[in-house]
């Protein structure tokens, strides 16, 4: 305080707008810093620059940054001339942009790319950064994917995706060579392929059959399918009401065994019933309803 009494009118004055000054700053830095608590910066580009942008009826800047809470938003782009854009974008940690161009709707819209050439540039530089980062997410989320695609002479397997963004798998192959890429998949570190949609490509001759349930797993098996040409496994009682098996083919002329499709039994009022057709490989999709270390001991089964 007596340094202040010794200051004259304009220090005193100088010295109050600079504590002001620091005060504002201060409450700025600590209002904008709790704001942004538990949020993520995201990146806001949409082309052409005029275009408005609302997420969850909000409207935020358009060419800026954002904090946004990690979540899913939906998302309405419009601008005059150009066709408006609907969807929902999911931000988190991994994935921070809100991004994409806009397709002209009439003429004026065509002569404005044409005369912005630069703001759609930029926007596509920004949008194959965005689609790296999506890459890199779904691969983290589906690791099976940085194995693939798999090709040689015996069989190739490869993936797409469905229109929620999830991939399915396809193992193309003959079927003598199905269980080779069968081993090939369970091989691949960090994978648990009962998440999955696997479809292949050679017929499933068990696709379609009538159950005849029986006391006995090994009957209900037998009855149910047509096993002709075919052979069944020893089998395997899981967790008391289960039961694994696998029926396979064995090829006299070549002396070879091959395509193991793996049937799941499961037991109810001491009769078994089927839980699914058999596959080569059991997942959560193809056999629904069933607890996960149920279908992985059923798929340890040795050919």
């Amino acid at each position: 305080m007596q340094l202040i009494k010794n200051l004259n009118s304009k220090q005193r004055l100088a010295f109050f707008l600079t504590s002001i000054i620091i005060i504002i700053g201060i409450i700025y830095f600590i209002a904008t810093y709790t704001n942004r608590i538990g949020k993520v910066e995201v990146t806001v580009q949409y082309a052409p620059y005029v275009a408005t942008i609302e997420l969850n009826n909000t409207k935020i800047n358009n060419h800026s940054k954002t904090w946004l809470k990690p979540g899913i938003y939906k998302a309405v782009i419009r601008s005059d001339h150009f066709e408006s854009i609907e969807r929902d974008i999911e931000i988190s940690n991994d994935y921070k942009y809100i991004v994409g161009t806009m397709n002209a709707a009439d003429s004026e819209g065509k002569d404005y790319i044409n005369s912005h050439k630069q703001e759609f540039i930029e926007t596509e530089g920004i949008i194959g950064q965005a689609l790296n980062q999506e890459g890199i997410i779904i691969k983290k989320k589906y690791p099976i994917l940085n194995y693939l695609p798999i090709n040689n002479r015996l069989y190739s397997i490869s993936y797409a995706y469905t229109d929620e963004g999830e991939p399915i798998i396809t193992v193309k192959s003959e079927p003598e060579y199905l269980d080779i890429a069968i081993q090939k998949m369970k091989k691949l570190k960090n994978v648990d392929l009962t998440i999955y949609q696997i479809n292949f490509t050679a017929q499933n001759p068990f696709a379609f059959y009538t159950e005849e349930p029986h006391s006995s797993p090994e009957e209900t098996i037998k009855k149910s399918f047509n096993l002709s040409g075919y052979k069944l496994s020893d089998g395997q009682n899981i967790a008391d009401n289960y039961y694994a098996a696998t029926i396979y083919k064995y090829d006299y002329n070549k002396d070879l065994i091959y395509g193991h499709y793996r049937v799941l039994l499961k037991k109810d009022n001491n009769q078994w019933h089927i839980i699914s057709s058999p596959q080569p490989i059991l997942t959560q999709q193809n056999t629904p309803d069933t607890p996960v270390d149920i279908i992985n001991s059923a798929n340890s089964l040795q050919p």
